[in-house]
């Protein structure tokens, strides 16, 4: 079989568990939910008026939608520990398939789990008043941009399980930059309300930066510089830990 073959079928397999597990959906989907409501009550108004009346859904949404991404890399890099404690990494090893295929299957199968989460949050985040403006080619680089900045974190993730000796330490490792980049990202409140010296962080936040992308391509405004920002960050992370986790992997 070629790589992309065993990578479409290690993809599935990842998919059909994901499916079973009626935990693992209803934590990868109501977790986001949850958040969504919760801080579109509680600053709703408040950061609506700071941003000169405009809609805070607008922007709560789509770092939302970013988020149930990366939270999900946390169950990446977990369930991924898991296999290579429970021995089928090891089947995977002894069988005649590229070890490059294991990784990707692994990514590509929970990339696809990412943007279907990310879809059920926008269509609940709709019912609060979210709306698509730019046509359908919006709604496909709405998406696209989720998928990319997903990338980064579930290679992240499969990094960090190699790496790690515990399922906590994988946990551990991986919650806490996601919870950093959510609450210094420009998607709770506006950049101008962070401290002066703590802007500029906010604004290179990868976070920050596909949040702006989603805004744009969701409700008008800049999209070209955001999606080559996140395009950066992208590269970079594939070209840094994807030979990593490879290596970390043989």
């Amino acid at each position: 079989m070629s790589t992309i073959t065993e990578t479409g079928l290690l993809a599935g397999r990842n998919l059909r568990r994901f499916a079973k597990s009626p935990q693992l959906v209803a934590d990868a989907v109501m977790f986001p939910l949850i958040l969504l409501f919760l801080m579109l009550l509680v600053f709703g108004e408040l950061v609506g008026a700071a941003t000169h009346g405009g809609r805070y859904i607008d922007r709560l949404a789509p770092v939302i939608v970013l988020f149930s991404a990366a939270y999900g890399a946390v169950g990446t890099g977990v369930g991924f520990f898991t296999d290579l404690r429970g021995g089928i990494v090891d089947r995977f090893r002894s069988m005649n398939i590229s070890r490059l295929s294991v990784l990707a299957g692994r990514i590509v199968g929970d990339l696809v789990r990412a943007v279907l989460v990310a879809a059920v949050t926008t269509a609940v985040a709709h019912l609060a008043g979210f709306r698509f403006t730019g046509g359908p080619l919006a709604v496909l680089g709405f998406f696209a941009v989720v998928a990319l900045f997903a990338w980064i974190f579930l290679w992240l993730a499969v990094v960090v399980a190699m790496a790690a000796s515990s399922e906590q330490a994988v946990s551990g490792a991986l919650n806490t930059p996601v919870t950093l980049l959510l609450f210094l990202s420009s998607g709770f409140v506006p950049v101008e309300q962070f401290p002066g010296w703590l802007q500029p962080v906010v604004r290179a936040n990868p976070l920050s930066l596909a949040g702006d992308a989603l805004v744009g391509l969701s409700g008008g405004g800049p999209v070209l510089l955001p999606v080559l920002f996140t395009g950066a960050w992208a590269v970079a992370a594939t070209v840094i830990l994807v030979p990593l986790a490879v290596r970390l992997y043989k």
